[in-house]
């Protein structure tokens, strides 16, 4: 192992980018605010009685099973496989300098550790913290085979059922809240009405949310345990790294046979787990249970690699690139997306800001979603034309490597004029 010192290791840039990665990436940033706009909105805990009796209501059971089939833990699942993926494009650059490259990443997974802290104390949906967390564990993989490091994602990834079957047998149920719960509604607590937790964010009281924002925290956080939300990031990770090192994204992948294997799996799967019927999100309370999250965590992954599949074929046609070129954007600037959605969100819902938040059905919701995603794809496009970084992928960096990059295009092309001089 060589002496280098960290000061050598640089941020990835330029041509050592992979366009598909970004691309897929934007695509998942898309996905995400889907899911997670149902917690700002307060759709999530709007007591069903009361949805009902809003416009579009009658539009919401399809919407809703239009969600759960395409959107719903695909694209999170694509998010964490692409963050294995970026871990390996840094470090397969590395690999002869591991000591002072390591000494970099972990700074750099510190950091993400604390942004996430934080903004889970805006909202409690953050995953940044989780990810700064489990990418400590996954980092130790690393020198193993491929093949390996794919029967530990799998492990890591389907090994929680042997919990819940200990479980099922132990304490069926454990900790689910109860249907009897006043104003049932998609997200209860076991602790609190439903209409209580609406009604904390749309009060216009910044420590009123607050509190319940921590309150969430700890029931998120809860959640953890039955969804088993760290392995499965974990074996995401490293089932990306795996494909990374398969060239999947480019090379792999990049077949309509792998495509429509991996989506005929995913669909059947989902189409036999709504029969089955049960909740990723709770322990079992009987044998079905486990059936149902079993053939769904199986039917997550293939659809979500049929997803990858055919994004990363449209994108090497010789349309493609230019074509996908929104999502570029957006997923160079994933981190500072990200975070920007939860400030939109609130802004938009609660009671602090704008206060649609307990108001609306899916169909004006999804409206909203579509149009905050259209402003990040205008404002990523406008942004990468002068400068380098995202604002949040910057000061990232900055931080990271514990020096002041420089920000603009222009800087660089100095720069770079200034190497063809010399």
């Amino acid at each position: 192992m060589t002496n280098t010192t960290s000061s050598t290791i640089t941020p990835t840039t330029g041509k050592q980018r992979l366009g598909v990665i970004d691309a897929l990436r934007g695509f998942a940033i898309l996905g995400i605010l889907f899911a997670n706009i149902l917690s700002w909105s307060l759709y999530k805990f709007t007591p069903t009685a009361e949805l009902n009796t809003f416009a579009f209501a009658e539009y919401d059971s399809t919407l809703h099973h239009l969600l759960n089939f395409f959107v719903d833990t695909k694209f999170y699942s694509i998010f964490s496989i692409l963050f294995g993926v970026g871990f390996y494009l840094q470090y397969d650059r590395q690999r002869n300098n591991q000591e002072a490259f390591l000494k970099v990443y972990r700074r750099r997974l510190k950091f993400l550790i604390l942004f996430g802290f934080i903004h889970m104390l805006f909202w409690s949906g953050d995953i940044l913290m989780l990810y700064g967390m489990m990418a400590f564990v996954f980092i130790l993989f690393r020198n193993q085979s491929p093949d390996r490091i794919l029967k530990w994602a799998v492990f890591f990834m389907f090994a929680p059922l042997l919990v819940d079957a200990v479980m099922l047998y132990v304490a069926p149920g454990w900790m689910s809240p109860s249907k009897e719960i006043a104003g049932e509604a998609m997200k209860r607590y076991i602790d609190e009405d439903p209409s209580a937790v609406v009604a904390a964010f749309q009060s216009g009281n910044f420590i009123t949310t607050f509190k319940q924002n921590v309150h969430n925290i700890m029931w998120r956080w809860f959640d953890f345990m039955p969804s088993y939300r760290p392995f499965k990031v974990l074996g995401l990770f490293l089932f990306g790294f795996y494909l990374q090192s398969k060239k999947f994204f480019t090379e792999g992948g990049r077949s309509w046979k792998v495509f429509f294997i991996f989506a005929t799996l995913g669909t059947a799967a989902h189409l036999i787990g709504y029969q089955i019927g049960g909740s990723m999100a709770k322990f079992p309370k009987e044998a079905s249970d486990l059936g149902f999250k079993a053939i769904m965590m199986f039917g997550q992954l293939t659809l979500a690699l049929s997803y990858a599949s055919l994004l990363s074929i449209i994108y090497h046609t010789s349309w493609g690139e230019k074509a996908m070129q929104p999502l570029t954007s957006v997923g160079k600037m994933s981190f500072t997306n990200y975070l920007s959605q939860t400030l939109i969100g609130i802004v938009i819902f609660y009671g602090i800001g704008f206060g649609l938040g307990g108001t609306l059905t899916l169909a004006p919701i999804f409206v909203i979603a579509v149009l905050i995603y259209i402003f990040q794809v205008t404002y990523s496009a406008i942004w990468l034309k002068k400068f380098k970084f995202g604002p949040l992928e910057w000061g990232w960096k900055c931080l990271t490597y514990s020096q002041r990059f420089p920000i603009l295009n222009s800087e660089y092309d100095k720069i770079k004029a200034a190497k063809k001089a010399a």
